[in-house]
């Protein structure tokens, strides 16, 4: 099939040659028209008879395959596959709502007591050299969630001045491991590539305090002997009690580190515990209770078949969660054949398997496509999406994205692949999880390591020609051989020689290039490759693209994120009519685009793109061509200030794209600042007019607007009528609004936002009531936010806000997080401080000088007050797991917290400890303070030490000395 659609891939080149171009919109080589490229083929006998030879060797082994398949009764079906089911709203729904931390993995108090257990063992100081805890499981048993739990833990993350957390992939690079250590400890390796250097500076970063180094995924004691045992014990003379904690499958790992060591061995999920998880991972049915009766009990012995393994569960999950909650459904996944299936290696499941058949497929291949990415790189749906259609023969026209997206979507809700961040923007893949991808791939696929060795692929294999191809630092001559390529993936700097290029590998439909170091020497040669759909070169070197690129003729993609050097696009870039995605972002602002662009009107994503105005002789466009472009999903425009009027922005058509999903806005400020008071006016109005002419899509779902510089924010997105239309907006980011006085009065009304922040809004003084006021009483307003950041109101004195007590009219009844920094509030206003608000978990409060109490928030787990001078009490907060007090020296009360666990203060210039710590019984105590309070507390005549000595576990440190220390070493 791969040899199939390379031939119609020529066809269709010599058809287009013969009629000249043409816009054929959407259109696939793969499509139903196919045979008509093949008719004008017919027109030049040359290039018909070396096609036809093709065609017939190809039919010829299509026939061996049919009659190999007669001779052993297989029974072929080259009929249509049904396509997976796709999401409800009220599944992506819930999806969207997952935490940045995958609470799903978190069931049963086991977890918790192993995790309190561990801490503790942790922050337990002593003399010794290095001490190591090894938590050991098979793949799959939970080892590395546990390890974050353990790290994130608050005792675990205040008591190690240094926490470093590394990936330990079987095939690792030396000098690279070196490089991420330093950087996570804080330190800086200048770019150096030595290894004897590396090991020095890693040995000074690691000597300046106590640290925690995880080691996960550990297979050997290769990393420790060869690269890490001796930075880590020359630290340890400087500083006792640090620990590495590591990962891994082999009991007998640590002591092979020849480090006094504490093993801890992960244990099966009981039964109520893999049942909960199961659970987890179920959308909720109005129709049937999962948890009771006969569908439990066929899922109790689906969950037997999982053995306790957390990631079988997870993934059994995923499964059942595509299937109808009948036991109909819940049997045909009991009884599959999938369950005894023969052949896998050892290390790998038969549950996922089970999954795995279970894909259509086009998303089998989504989900193969996955392994390419190696551990410890994420897996980014801008990057993935697109790949995805460059590779594929789908024959979807103008719906690519969108049914790419849905694989995406569903692969996360099969639990194939797991969401890092809650905008799911990116994601990971289980290690056990991507070795069975990499198995299953191996035909086609082949991973290189930076040691050259070989991950998927055996040695048996080597006779099949490789499709695929992911590679870290090498020899781009050491590829030339890979003639069959479709795929290639370099993921790091490269060796380039004077004659290299890209001229071989012919057959490539997807190039990804990331800091390939000199690839500008590479340009000339890309339009060789003339099958080729998608074009990365990220954070390289290139300063143009070839000016004869329009030759090839099915690029759908271009992505040159990250271009600094990058001066113009060539004028031939407008005839790439099957162009989809052009994406500039972090590229250099002053790049020219030419005129002609409002033809691709294929595209579906721009990002980066630079308005200009200045333009004396009319050869490069403005921002009046993107009006056309009516397909654009995701769009962010940069230099706005230059659009002088706004019915110049007018043109840009932004409302009526209705497809847009994603809008970013750019101004660049740092130059308005500089600007004569009279242009500013001039400006000013302009900025003003143009806003309100680039009114977004009413389908927008996510909108960032920086750098604004005017005195109002458009009519659009403050009167609530007309808010009333962005009904699917759920991410807005406002941020560096100079000259804005006033917050936008309609946002409340909008249905379903879900994160708003706003940042650097230095003219906003009062934020009034209408705010989050609701149109009528019945009204909620912002019914889903959960997330509000306000950052930067640095003039911001008074929140108009009071309690409503109609039932029902809370508003951000679903808030859960709030952080408020750099304002001059004097108080939490009423409507936000109150015993009915039940889901704010995390409050952050970060220089708000002027703030004198913190009160009646009683659902609060985690609470930050920082630099709060004027701060005098905090109170009313029964459900207080852990408060950090810093640099808020006149705090008298602290009351009213009786879960309190885990208190932190720190305040260099305190001079006598607060006398509320007498009130408080946390379970743990952490205070950083100057020398002379540091030895006035362990002086025996001291009254300071009995103000604390009820608290059990204590942490003092003398911060003076510590950064005496530092600066030392």
């Amino acid at each position: 099939m791969y040899d199939a659609t390379d031939i119609l891939d020529l066809c269709q080149l010599e058809a287009e040659k013969r009629r000249g171009p043409t816009d054929v919109e959407g259109s696939s080589t793969a499509s139903a028209g196919c045979f008509q490229p093949l008719l004008f083929c017919l027109r030049n006998p040359v290039f018909a008879h070396k096609i036809g030879s093709q065609i017939k060797e190809l039919n010829l082994r299509l026939e061996n395959i049919h009659k190999e398949a007669d001779r052993f009764k297989f029974n072929i079906n080259l009929g249509s596959n049904p396509e997976p089911r796709k999401l409800t709203d009220a599944e992506r729904s819930i999806q969207k709502t997952t935490s940045e931390f995958n609470e799903s993995s978190i069931v049963g108090e086991k977890i918790e007591q192993d995790t309190r257990e561990l801490a503790q063992l942790l922050i337990t100081s002593g003399n010794h050299d290095i001490k190591v805890v090894s938590i050991v499981g098979t793949g799959g048993m939970g080892k590395t969630t546990l390890a974050q739990k353990i790290f994130n833990e608050t005792t675990v993350q205040e008591h190690f001045k240094m926490k470093v957390w590394l990936s330990i992939t079987q095939h690792f690079d030396e000098v690279e491991m070196l490089r991420t250590a330093i950087e996570h400890a804080g330190g800086v390796y200048g770019g150096t590539q030595d290894k004897t250097l590396l090991t020095r500076t890693l040995t000074n970063t690691l000597s300046g305090g106590r640290f925690l180094m995880v080691l996960d995924d550990v297979w050997s004691d290769q990393a420790w002997s060869h690269v890490l045992s001796v930075p880590i014990r020359n630290a340890c003379q400087h500083q006792p009690g640090n620990w590495v904690l590591i990962t891994t499958r082999f009991g007998d790992l640590a002591e092979r580190m020849g480090a006094s060591f504490y093993q801890h061995h992960v244990k099966p999920l009981n039964d109520e515990d893999a049942w909960s998880l199961l659970n987890k991972q179920l959308p909720p049915s109005p129709n049937q209770i999962v948890g009771t009766g006969r569908l439990k009990d066929i899922g109790m012995k689906i969950i037997n078949k999982c053995g306790g393994l957390p990631l079988a569960v997870k993934v059994m999950g995923g499964l059942l969660c595509t299937r109808s909650q009948t036991e109909r459904e819940w049997e045909a996944v009991l009884n599959h054949r999938a369950w005894s299936i023969s052949g896998l290696p050892d290390e790998l499941d038969s549950r996922i398997y089970l999954s795995y058949e279970d894909l259509s497929p086009q998303l089998k291949q989504c989900f193969l496509y996955c392994s390419l990415f190696p551990k410890g790189t994420m897996i980014w749906q801008a990057d993935a999406v697109p790949m995805w259609i460059g590779s594929s023969t789908s024959t979807y026209g103008d719906r690519l994205e969108e049914v790419a997206t849905e694989y995406y979507e569903e692969l996360i809700t099969r639990n194939l692949i797991e969401p890092i961040y809650v905008d799911r923007y990116s994601c990971k893949m289980h290690d056990v999880v991507r070795s069975f991808a990499e198995f299953m791939a191996r035909e086609d696929s082949l991973v290189v390591h930076d040691n050259m060795q070989v991950v998927g692929r055996s040695d048996n294999d080597t006779r099949l020609p490789v499709r695929r191809m992911s590679v870290g630092p090498s020899d781009l001559a050491a590829l030339q051989n890979k003639e069959s390529l479709r795929t290639l993936i370099i993921r790091c700097e490269m060796n380039l020689g004077p004659r290299d290029s890209l001229t071989s590998f012919t057959k490539l439909r997807v190039l990804f290039i990331n800091k390939g170091g000199d690839c500008e020497r590479l340009v000339d040669s890309i339009c060789e490759l003339r099958h080729l759909r998608y074009l990365c070169l990220r954070k390289t070197n290139i300063s143009r693209l070839p000016e004869d690129i329009h030759r090839m003729k099915f690029l759908q993609h271009i992505v040159i994120r990250g271009s600094r050097n990058l001066v113009n696009l060539p004028s031939s870039v407008t005839r790439l009519v099957h162009l989809r995605t052009l994406n500039m972002h972090d590229s250099n602002v002053n790049v020219k685009i030419p005129k002609g662009f409002r033809g691709l009107t294929n595209l579906r994503v721009l990002f980066g793109f630079p308005v200009h105005m200045d333009d004396m002789d009319g050869s490069w466009c403005s921002l009046e061509e993107i009006g056309p472009l009516s397909h654009l999903r995701y769009l962010s425009l940069c230099g706005l200030e230059n659009v002088s009027a706004g019915w110049l922005a007018d043109k840009a058509m932004i409302s009526s794209k209705g497809h847009l999903d994603y809008l970013e806005l750019n101004w660049s400020s740092g130059g308005w600042r500089a600007l004569r008071d009279e242009i500013k006016k001039k400006q000013l109005h302009a900025a003003e007019e143009v806003l309100e002419k680039l009114c977004s899509s009413p389908h927008i779902q996510h909108l960032h607007i920086q750098g604004y510089f005017g005195r109002i924010l458009p009519n659009w997105l403050r009167v609530p009528a007309a808010t009333g239309a962005f009904k699917s907006l759920m991410l807005l980011r406002l941020e560096d609004l100079l000259c804005c006085t006033k917050l936008p009065d309609g946002l409340c009304r909008l249905p379903s936002l879900k994160a708003l922040e706003i940042k650097d809004a230095p003219a906003i003084k009062c934020v009034g009531s209408e705010f989050q006021q609701a149109a009528s009483s019945r009204a909620v307003a912002f019914p889903n936010l959960e997330t509000l950041g306000l950052e930067g109101l640095c003039q911001w004195e008074q929140w108009d806000w009071e309690d409503d007590v109609t039932a029902g009219a809370m508003a951000m009844p679903a808030l859960c997080v709030l952080a408020i920094k750099n304002c001059k509030l004097s108080r939490l206003p009423p409507g936000l401080a109150t015993s009915k608000r039940h889901a704010l978990r995390k409050l952050f409060l970060y220089q708000v000088t002027n703030l004198a109490c913190v009160e009646n928030f009683p659902s609060v787990l985690e609470l930050d007050v920082f630099y709060c001078p004027e701060l005098k009490r905090i109170s009313g907060l029964s459900g207080l797991h852990r408060i950090r007090i810093v640099s808020c020296p006149n705090v008298e009360v602290l009351e009213g917290v009786p879960s309190l666990n885990i208190l932190v203060l720190e305040d260099v210039n305190m001079e006598a400890l607060p006398g509320y710590l007498r009130d408080v019984t946390p379970r743990y105590l952490k205070l950083d303070c100057n020398k002379k309070l540091y030895e006035s507390i362990y002086s025996q005549s001291s009254c300071e030490r009995d103000k604390i000595r009820h608290i059990g576990k204590q942490e003092i440190n003398c911060i003076e000395d510590s950064d005496a220390e530092s600066d030392e070493d």
